[in-house]
C-alpha cells in the first residue's frame, strides 16, 4: 500500500506555487488537523509540502487572504487597482479635441472674453447669382412690397440694405432646452469701399457671409455675443421658418447661458410668403424645392437635412472635420438662397412666373392693395397663367367694384372648369348685378360652395323672384308698370313722390 507521503511527493508543486504565490494556508491547516497516516502524526507536515512552503516575511504583511469556502486567495484592494489601471492602459488613446482653425474646415479662431470663437467670413461678388436670380437684386428690393406679401406692415419702413439673413443648423428639431444650434449662418449687404482700389479697380459691393461654429458643447457664449452684435446693427431679420423655430430656439439659448436677450426686430419669414405665392404651382415649398423650381439651381452632393445631426455627432466623437464640410456648405447655400428670394419677391412683376404672379396678386388683395394686385393679375393672365390667374383677376375685380370684369372672368372660368365656388360668384352677380334670376337659379341648382341650408335659402329666394318676374310679364302693359310692388300692393303714380325709406326696410333684403 502506497503511503500518503509518497503520493504527495509525486504530485509536484501546487499551481499557486508555480506562479510564485504563497502556499494555501487552508490546505496546511487541513493537513495539520488530519489523522495520522503511515506514521505521520497530526502535528507533522509532510516533508515535501513543508519544504515547498516559504516562511512568511514582514515584507508582505498584506498577503492575499484565503476564502474560507473555496480556499482561493483573494487579491487585495491595491492589487485590484493595479489590474484596472493595466486594463485601461491597454485601451485606445483619447481622441484629441478638433481644432477647426487648423484643418480642412474654413474657420479661423478669434479669442474673445467669453472663450474661443470659430468663425468663417467670405464676400460674394457683385455679379453673384443663385441659379438665374442675382444676389444684388435683394439690395434694391421694395420693402413696401415685402410688407404686403408678408402681411406685416412693420416691414414697410425697414431698410433692406441693412437686413440680416439668418439660418441655423441644430442638434435636433424638437426645440426646447435640449436642442443646441451648432452652426449659425449670417449674411448682410456690404457697400464696399468708398473709393477705387489701389490698381484703379472700381469699388465692389456684395453680400458678406459669416458662419459661426460651435466646436464643442459649452462654448456658446462667444457665438451668442457675436450674433447679438450683428442683430444690433440690422434693421430687420430674414429667415425661412425662423419665426417658429430659429429665433425661439436662439432666445432660449440666451436664457440658458444667462445672457441678455437679443433685440426684437421686424421679421420677414419667407416660408409664409412662399406658401402664399407658390401654393398653386408647387406641392413642396421647402427651401431646397424653391431653389430648384423657382431660382433654377440644383444642389449637387448636398447633405440631406436628416443627416446633419448625425454628421455633427460624429464630429464631436471623433474630431473628423470632413464630416462637417458638407454641413457647412449646406448652411451657406440656404442663406444665399434666402438672399436671392428676397430679390425675387421684392420686384415680383419682372421676375416671377405667371402662376406665381397670380399668387402674389391674391396676396396683395388680402393686404388691401387692390390697384397693385390688379396690375399683377393682368400680367399673370397675359403671360398664360390659366385658371389660377383668371380667378385671381376676377376676385380682385369684384373687390374693386368692377362687376363687368368679374363677370367676364367668372364666365370664362365656368366654361373651363367645374368649380362650385365659381358658380356661387356667378349666381351672386346674375342675381344682384345683371338681375337675371333664372340664370342665377340655374347656377344655384347645379350646386354652389355653400352649406345645404344656405343653398336651400338661395334657391327659394331666387324661385320667388323668378315667379314674380313671370307674373309681371303676364300682366297688361298698364298694370305691368305697378308689378314691382311688394305683395301685390298697387303701383305708385308717377307724379307721387317716393316715400323716404325707413331704416328697417333694408333689413329684409338678402344677398
Amino acid at each position: 500500500m502506497t503511503s500518503f507521503k509518497s503520493k504527495l511527493a509525486r504530485l509536484g508543486p501546487l499551481p499557486a506555487e508555480r506562479r510564485g504565490a504563497a502556499p494555501l494556508a487552508v490546505e496546511q491547516a487541513s493537513l495539520d488537523r488530519g489523522p495520522a497516516v503511515d506514521g505521520v502524526g497530526p502535528s507533522e507536515a509532510p516533508p515535501a509540502l513543508a519544504a515547498a512552503a516559504p516562511a512568511p516575511t514582514d515584507a508582505a504583511p498584506a498577503a492575499a487572504s484565503a476564502s474560507p469556502s473555496t480556499g482561493v486567495a483573494r487579491p487585495s484592494l491595491d492589487d485590484l487597482r493595479e489590474r484596472i489601471s493595466r486594463i485601461v492602459a491597454r485601451g485606445a488613446p483619447p481622441t484629441p479635441r478638433a481644432d477647426p482653425a487648423r484643418g480642412e474646415l474654413p474657420f479661423h479662431v478669434e479669442q474673445t472674453p467669453g472663450g474661443p470663437l470659430y468663425a468663417s467670413r467670405t464676400r460674394s461678388l457683385a455679379a453673384a447669382r443663385v441659379g438665374r436670380a442675382p444676389l444684388v437684386a435683394a439690395r434694391d428690393a421694395d420693402p413696401a412690397m415685402l410688407a404686403l406679401l408678408s402681411l406685416d406692415p412693420a416691414l414697410a419702413g425697414c431698410d433692406v440694405r441693412r437686413a440680416l439673413f439668418l439660418d441655423t443648423e441644430t442638434t435636433g428639431l424638437a426645440g426646447g432646452t435640449g436642442t443646441v444650434p451648432f452652426l449659425i449662418g449670417l449674411a448682410w449687404f456690404d457697400p464696399g469701399a468708398d473709393s477705387a482700389g489701389p490698381l484703379g479697380e472700381p469699388p465692389s459691393d456684395g453680400f458678406v457671409m459669416e458662419q459661426l461654429l460651435l466646436r464643442r458643447l459649452g462654448e456658446e457664449e462667444p457665438i451668442l455675443r457675436r450674433l447679438a452684435e450683428r442683430l444690433a446693427d440690422a434693421s430687420m431679420i430674414v429667415t425661412y421658418n425662423g419665426k417658429a423655430f430659429d429665433m425661439p430656439l436662439l432666445r432660449t439659448r440666451y436664457v440658458m447661458n444667462r445672457l441678455p436677450p437679443p433685440p426684437e426686430l421686424p421679421h420677414l419669414d419667407l416660408v409664409h410668403v412662399a406658401r402664399r405665392i407658390h401654393k398653386a404651382r408647387l406641392k413642396s415649398r421647402t427651401l431646397i424645392a424653391l431653389e430648384h423650381d423657382v431660382l433654377g439651381r440644383v444642389r449637387v452632393g448636398d447633405v440631406p437635412g436628416g443627416e446633419i445631426v448625425a454628421c455633427y455627432a460624429h464630429f464631436l466623437r471623433t474630431g473628423d472635420e470632413e464630416a462637417l464640410l458638407g454641413v457647412v456648405e449646406h448652411n451657406a447655400a440656404d442663406v444665399l438662397a434666402m438672399v436671392a428670394l428676397v430679390g425675387l419677391y421684392g420686384e415680383p412683376l419682372g421676375s416671377l412666373a405667371a402662376g406665381d404672379l397670380a399668387g402674389a396678386a391674391a396676396t396683395l388683395r388680402r393686404a388691401g392693395a387692390l390697384e397693385r394686385a390688379a396690375e399683377l393679375a393682368d400680367a399673370a393672365v397675359e403671360r398664360g397663367g390659366g385658371a389660377v390667374a383668371r380667378r385671381a383677376r376676377g376676385d380682385i375685380a369684384k373687390a374693386r367694384g368692377d362687376k363687368a370684369r368679374a363677370l367676364a372672368d367668372y364666365e370664362a372660368l365656368a366654361a373651363e372648369l367645374d368649380d362650385p365656388s365659381v358658380r356661387l360668384e356667378l349666381a351672386k352677380l346674375y342675381e344682384h348685378h345683371v338681375r337675371s334670376f333664372a340664370r342665377a337659379l340655374d347656377l344655384a341648382d347645379q350646386g354652389t360652395a355653400e352649406p345645404e341650408p344656405a343653398q336651400a335659402r338661395r334657391r327659394a329666394r331666387l324661385q320667388r323672384k323668378v315667379d314674380r318676374s313671370a307674373a309681371a310679364l303676364a300682366l297688361p302693359f298698364g298694370q305691368a308698370a305697378g308689378a314691382g310692388a311688394v305683395d301685390g300692393a298697387p303701383a305708385r303714380p308717377c307724379s307721387e313722390p317716393a316715400a323716404p325709406q325707413r331704416e328697417g326696410d333694408a333689413r329684409g333684403r338678402e344677398e
